[in-house]
C-alpha cells in the first residue's frame, strides 16, 4: 500500500470517528421525547417512592459514575423548588429491571415521568437546572396537576 492510500485511509477513519462522536454527543444532555409502548407507566410501588403530583424525575445512577452526584444535586434542588415535582435516585446495580426495560446504556440516565407515572422524556449525561426546568415545564404545561384524595374537612367539588 503506498503512502497516499494510507493517508486517505487514515483520513477516512478520522472522519468516520469524528462523525460518530458528534452524533453520540449531540444526543447527550438533552431530554428527548419517549416512545410510549404501553409498558411505560411506573408506579410509586415500583419506584419505592411516591410520584410527584406534577412530574417525577427518576435518576438511574451507578456507584462508579463521576457525573451522577452532580446531576443528583441539580435534580434534587430543582425538584425542591418546584411544587409537585419529585426526584428519585436509583442505582442501576440494584434495578436491572429498569435498565433492561428502558434500554439504559449510560449513567446518569434521567426518566421524566408525568403525573400518572408515564414516561414523557429521557436524557443521559450531565444536566443543568435550566434544562431540567424546561423539560418539566414541557410535561406539566400540557397536563393539569393530579388531584389527590381530599384531606379532612375538604369537599370533592
Amino acid at each position: 500500500m503506498d503512502l497516499v492510500t494510507r493517508a486517505a485511509l487514515v483520513a477516512a477513519l478520522l472522519l468516520v470517528s469524528a462523525l460518530t462522536w458528534w452524533a453520540l454527543t449531540r444526543r447527550a444532555s438533552r431530554f428527548r421525547p419517549a416512545r410510549h409502548d404501553g409498558r411505560a407507566l411506573l408506579t410509586a410501588q415500583q419506584l419505592g417512592s411516591p410520584l410527584g403530583t406534577r412530574a417525577t424525575l427518576v435518576q438511574l445512577s451507578a456507584a462508579t459514575c463521576s457525573t451522577c452526584p452532580r446531576v443528583a444535586a441539580v435534580l434534587s434542588s430543582t425538584a425542591a423548588s418546584l411544587p409537585g415535582v419529585q426526584h428519585v435516585e436509583l442505582r442501576v446495580e440494584e434495578r436491572m429491571d429498569l435498565v433492561e426495560r428502558y434500554g439504559v446504556l449510560r449513567t446518569p440516565t434521567v426518566l421524566l415521568l408525568d403525573a400518572d407515572g408515564g414516561l414523557a422524556s429521557r436524557m443521559s449525561g450531565p444536566l443543568d437546572s435550566d434544562t431540567a426546568r424546561t423539560a418539566i415545564d414541557a410535561v406539566t404545561r400540557t397536563a393539569a396537576p393530579r388531584r389527590t384524595a381530599p384531606t379532612a374537612g375538604e369537599s370533592l367539588d
